[in-house]
């Protein structure tokens, strides 16, 4: 029977109270327990994740190997080139996706280990056709390396907009290194010039090494253009106001297509290629260099 006595219904009302308050405190304590909780994944999601790739360590091996028959000259100098060009560029590819997605994964994206970013797998970076075989092909047929893979990075995870930019900046960094490092080693320990084959010694060998430097500076030249879809447009677009975001992002899955289409024309081409030159001569790298490493990483063209 409900009583109509005033104390003894405000004593029931302070009871259910305690009662709530209790019930309140013992979920707060269940969910700091979920988060401090690490969840163990499944074998499948751990092999993924974590560790260095099994391929990207392949395609190192093949890379030193190729350097060594370069060196050596055990096998005709052509096919080596071939091999140790497109080897390192790949090298360096996944290094420079590598680079974007530990800046993000630094700057709050938790999501980048998940996906197998962080494992320099060639495999995880972007579109097979799009992001790896289109630039490749590129590669092969012009001498030029078109910006291949691509992190899907959630933005609206990092903390802020210079975390934003600098994860779009990291990429580009690692082929300023890479260029820095190999332009190094080519002016201090290489030949003067290269003519041909046979002068100066392992001629086939620095030439490799020199065009693979003049491949990263046109890599870095190339990602750093203000094209939507480029890096650097990615460095700029967080600061850029939402109207102007806005248009430019429908244009982004064209941004390497219209790069490709461009560097065709004789004159956008002539303009791209005088700041690297202007890099590679003055770096003291061998006269020569990268035009006798093209010629012979491309040595199908004698045959057209």
């Amino acid at each position: 029977m409900k009583s109509d006595d005033p104390l003894e219904r405000l004593a029931a009302e302070e009871d259910w109270q305690a009662r709530a308050k209790a019930v309140e405190a013992e979920v707060a304590r269940a969910r700091r327990k979920e988060q401090i909780r690490i969840p163990r994944p499944s074998g499948r999601r751990r092999a993924r994740g974590h560790g260095i790739s099994k391929l990207f360590l392949a395609i190192v091996a093949l890379f030193i190997l190729s350097g060594v028959t370069l060196w050596t000259g055990v096998i005709p100098a052509q096919a080596s080139m071939f091999v140790f060009v497109l080897s390192g560029w790949v090298i360096t590819l996944c290094f420079h996706e590598f680079a974007h997605a530990l800046t993000a994964h630094r700057g709050g994206d938790d999501t980048v280990a998940g996906k197998g970013y962080l494992r320099l797998d060639p495999r995880t970076y972007g579109h097979p056709v799009l992001t790896l075989i289109l630039p490749l092909i590129f590669l092969m047929l012009g001498g030029l390396p078109l910006p291949g893979g691509a992190v899907m990075i959630e933005s609206h995870r990092l903390r802020n907009r210079f975390r934003d930019a600098l994860v779009s900046a990291a990429g580009p960094a690692v082929n300023v290194a890479a260029a820095a490092i190999l332009l190094f080693v080519v002016s201090v320990f290489g030949p003067e010039w290269i003519i041909s084959a046979d002068f100066p010694e392992h001629a086939p060998f620095w030439a490799g090494l020199t065009f693979l430097a003049f491949l990263q500076v046109a890599g870095a030249l190339l990602n750093l253009l203000p094209m939507p879809g480029l890096d650097g447009y990615g460095i700029i677009e967080p600061y850029l106001p939402s109207r102007i975001r806005h248009p430019l992002s429908k244009v982004k899955p064209f941004g390497i297509l219209i790069v490709f289409v461009l560097l065709y024309l004789p004159p956008v081409r002539a303009a791209f290629m005088w700041p690297i030159e202007l890099v590679m001569d003055g770096s003291g790298s061998p006269v020569n260099g990268a035009y006798f490493g093209s010629s012979l990483f491309m040595f199908w063209r004698d045959w057209i």
